[in-house]
């Protein structure tokens, strides 16, 4: 996987500080946006989260069956942690699970048994034969009428040089312009919509979202 974890950027393979960064540059707003105006899950939902991370996101999904993999294993022991941890008191009748593994289609029991995949940061640590990996388990793991949704940085146009220069320092180190993004995902789906922002976060950053329908 194409990324560096060299000096300070080491720092946030420490979940920890992952996600005092994440909070930092302004979590809830971005990781609300992304659920509110392009995942849209609907109670019951199944959702598959390649590359969850932390975990971060379930706690803005509603009631859903939700089951997330990371290579990471600190990652994935933070994620059980702090998720159980926030349940533990609460009425919520969420279906998680957190599981240390790459994920692709021999990993997925049932096809096309999910409404929605989440790839949200990832494939710009992909190389492109391992994103086209990912394109097809997303749409070999979707139902018919499902969704795969990916978040990643982009490099566009007159783009503001600080978000550029910001971007260019990101861990992963296949951040790709709109066009390379498209053609990737154009191999494996063909219904894609797609989405440029540069106000989902508190410092300057420009991102690209797919919503890639099977």
């Amino acid at each position: 996987m194409p990324q560096t974890n060299q000096g300070v950027r080491s720092l946030l393979s420490v979940p920890s500080v992952y996600n005092l960064f994440t909070r930092l540059i302004g979590e809830t707003s971005y990781r609300k946006t992304l659920v509110d105006q392009y995942i849209c899950p609907q109670e019951n939902d199944r959702i598959l989260d390649i590359g969850c991370g932390t975990g971060k996101i379930v706690q803005y999904l509603p009631n859903v069956d939700y089951i997330g993999f990371d290579a990471s294993q600190e990652y994935i022991k933070t994620a059980q942690a702090e998720f159980y941890k926030e349940t533990k008191d609460s009425t919520l009748n969420k279906q998680v699970k957190f599981i240390c593994q790459e994920v692709n289609t021999s990993e997925i029991k049932e096809d096309a048994c999910f409404d929605i995949v989440l790839a949200l940061g990832i494939l710009h640590h992909l190389s492109d034969l391992e994103s086209l990996q990912l394109f097809n388990t997303a749409i070999h793991s979707l139902k018919p009428g499902g969704k795969l949704i990916t978040f990643d940085g982009v490099y566009i146009l007159n783009q503001s040089p600080v978000a550029r220069w910001i971007i260019s320092k990101d861990r992963g180190q296949n951040v790709r312009t709109q066009e390379a993004y498209l053609a990737l995902a154009s191999q494996v789906f063909s219904q894609i919509t797609t989405s440029i922002r540069h106000d989902l976060i508190r410092i300057p950053y420009t991102h690209i979202i797919l919503t890639c329908t099977k």
